[in-house]
């Protein structure tokens, strides 16, 4: 029992909460919502946040997928 304790590697072996599909999904409603949060503050009146949030969400979006690809194609060069 406590080999097993010692054994748990927490980054390397993460304890199964949900199945791994639904993991990058998650990036939606965080985006959404710290876009809200910021059109909210940056806005002069509350009128023009949901249209601003919108296209910032977007652009956040974008931006991740973006990074995402680019630090995949590092990797892929740096192991192969």
């Amino acid at each position: 029992m406590i080999s097993t304790i010692l054994a748990y590697r927490p980054f390397l072996d993460p304890l199964p909460v949900w199945p791994n599909s639904v993991w990058p999904w998650l990036i939606v409603p965080l985006c959404v919502a710290v876009a809200i949060v910021y059109k909210s503050i940056r806005c002069r009146t509350m009128d023009r946040v949901p249209r601003e949030a919108a296209g910032i969400t977007f652009w956040i979006l974008i931006c991740m997928a973006a990074a995402a690809v680019a630090l995949a194609i590092i990797v892929r060069g740096i192991v192969e």
